[in-house]
């Protein structure tokens, strides 16, 4: 059966290009360099990772995918070392970032294609989190694209306001 795989498969979709509201694609759609590179002037206190910036939050959501994938269905060998060494070697720019989140969607999917129900159940070993179900895991990304569209939208926000004219 693969009733919570298309269920599975629909969040992910909906997360990354399918809402018009909510999802990643939204959030990013006509953002200029300008705007993925401002840091917001109060700073950021958070992930290590993050400097404020759209464009680290880019690169995160889209190398996140590509590292959890590869620890959980793959050898391990993408690691944050080879995504941050990628991302440089690709300019490190706006352009490499929203590839790397495209790529990024686009393994996750092709990862799950060949899974059933019971293949959902199957814990495999995460980056960063010891091990976890295929299931929980697929879902946990699809959570991460949201989580990230929001924080994209609100620092979008901050940046209409001060640039307001």
């Amino acid at each position: 059966m693969r009733t919570q795989v298309n269920f599975i498969r629909e969040l992910l979709v909906q997360a990354y290009e399918g809402s018009k509201y909510h999802s990643f694609k939204t959030a990013v759609q006509n953002l200029t360099e300008e705007e993925a590179l401002w840091i917001p002037p109060t700073g950021y206190k958070g992930y290590s990772w993050a400097d404020g910036s759209i464009l680290k939050i880019i690169f995160h959501t889209g190398a996140d995918k590509l590292v959890q994938v590869s620890t959980a269905f793959g050898e391990g060998s993408v690691d944050w070392v080879a995504m941050e060494h990628r991302f440089k070697a690709m300019g490190g720019n706006l352009q490499a970032a929203l590839q790397i989140a495209q790529e990024g969607y686009e393994t996750t999917l092709d990862v799950l294609a060949p899974l059933t129900d019971d293949d959902l159940l199957v814990e495999r070993p995460t980056w960063g989190m010891g091990r976890m179900e295929t299931g929980k895991l697929l879902l946990m990304l699809a959570e991460h694209d949201y989580y990230h569209a929001g924080q994209i939208i609100y620092i979008r926000g901050m940046y209409a306001a001060a640039h307001r004219k």
